[in-house]
């Protein structure tokens, strides 16, 4: 099995998108074929250009970590991914590392939904909180963590990845998600 089902998203969702998207799902991949590592790393990079996740990367998270993908059912196309790994420092707690959706689709309440199912299944294996980096700059990401989902500043990493990109450090404890 290259894909397991972990939740569906409430229907509201999908009727907001006037039927442009189908029977959405949230898969955790539990292994893959080179057309789906294809077709993940293809999506990274759509979204993040050179710095996203090439096959190298992307087959030891797949499988020592948590990755999610956002599809339609029994369709190709990946609308979302997000990659996971444990924080070894604290074991009860999980960092994002990769979170996106497809830029055509953003604004319409996907990304929000995503993470919530992604958060319920991290709950189901023993996870307490999340943690992740985010650019302090990029708005619509910082209003979906900390302002929907209620994730917290907890700190700020300065020329994280060189001069002038500065970084907010955020948590998230899970019984703070419904």
């Amino acid at each position: 099995m290259y894909l397991e089902e972990t939740s569906k998203l409430p229907r509201k969702v999908v009727e907001n998108l006037d039927g442009d998207i189908g029977n959405l799902k949230v898969y955790l991949v539990q292994d893959y074929n080179v057309n789906l590592l294809k077709r993940m790393v293809n999506f990274g990079l759509g979204i993040f250009g050179d710095l996203g996740m090439d096959e190298w990367g992307l087959v030891p998270q797949i499988r020592h970590g948590n990755v999610f993908v956002l599809k339609e059912e029994d369709k190709k196309r990946i609308i979302g991914l997000a990659i996971l790994m444990r924080d070894w420092e604290d074991l009860e707690k999980c960092y994002l590392f990769d979170y996106a959706i497809s830029e055509d689709l953003q604004g319409q309440g996907l990304g929000y939904h995503f993470l919530r199912a992604i958060v319920r299944n991290l709950r189901d294996q023993d996870f307490t909180k999340m943690g992740l980096t985010v650019d302090t700059e990029n708005a619509p990401a910082i209003k979906l963590y900390k302002d929907k989902m209620g994730f917290e500043i907890v700190g700020e990493n300065k020329d994280e990845y060189g001069e002038g990109h500065h970084r907010y450090i955020m948590e998230l404890p899970f019984e703070k998600v419904k």
